[in-house]
């Protein structure tokens, strides 16, 4: 009997592996297409953006906030003596803030306690250098965060500029070829002097779909006019942009 209970075991732990390896490789090709996609506009790297937040729905006290704070921050491999920290914890506001930044890389935690059965976990990672390791940061982000919250939600954008302002049929060039190369059909759009923005639906992006008009989207892209700057900027994120731009 002992012996059918560890071969039951072990073909758990197996086809769990198998799941989270599958879930894994899955995300990599959906984010390289990503990244593979962004290249193709030949576009200068600007910055990339990730916003995370997840629900934690249970009676958290404060020393729980600052655990779940320092755990994300050494799961993305941070110093605890780069950490500013704030915090404002008493009956009208409950809220760790942890703050880091080195190199070219800003990351804030925020642990936010509405209620003893609602409280919120967000992640702001705003990186300058490099966007090769948006893969990997993507992972640790939503790994940590499922360890301490449920319903774990993520933004994902990419940025990058070209410099100088293009014609308005170059933007719906580059735009088209993001479609076609995301598999993406084109949900709405929205069109000003020197802005387009356009949400869509990918067949390759299956992690982060929002309902829109009626319709599923996963991707959005922007493309804007600085004329302060004399460059043009372009932001491609999965399932939208959320950034003043």
């Amino acid at each position: 009997m002992k012996i059918i209970k560890l071969i039951i075991s072990f073909l758990a732990l197996m086809i769990c592996g198998f799941m989270i390896s599958y879930a894994d490789m899955k995300f990599n090709n959906e984010y390289g297409k990503l990244l593979e996609t962004f290249n193709d506009t030949q576009a200068s790297f600007k910055f990339y953006n990730i916003k995370a937040n997840g629900e934690i729905n249970y009676n958290v006290s404060k020393d729980d906030m600052v655990d779940i704070c320092i755990d994300i921050i050494n799961d993305l491999g941070v110093e605890e003596s780069n950490i500013k920290w704030d915090e404002k914890w008493n009956n009208n506001q409950k809220q760790i803030f942890a703050q880091i930044r080195h190199d070219e890389e800003n990351i804030s935690i925020i642990g936010i306690k509405k209620n003893n059965g609602e409280s919120y976990i967000m992640v702001d990672i705003l990186e300058n250098k490099l966007y090769k390791d948006i893969v990997d940061i993507y992972t640790i982000i939503r790994n940590s965060l499922n360890k301490h919250a449920d319903n774990v939600y993520i933004n994902t954008c990419i940025c990058g500029e070209y410099t100088k302002k293009l014609q308005n049929d170059k933007y719906d060039d580059i735009l088209q070829k993001i479609l076609y190369n995301m598999s993406a059909k084109e949900i709405d759009r929205v069109e000003e002097d020197n802005f387009i923005s356009i949400t869509a639906y990918s067949n390759i992006l299956k992690e982060n779909n929002l309902g829109y008009l009626g319709d599923k989207i996963n991707l959005n892209i922007g493309m804007r006019y600085s004329e302060n700057d004399d460059k043009t900027l372009i932001y491609i994120a999965t399932p939208i942009i959320k950034l003043d731009y």
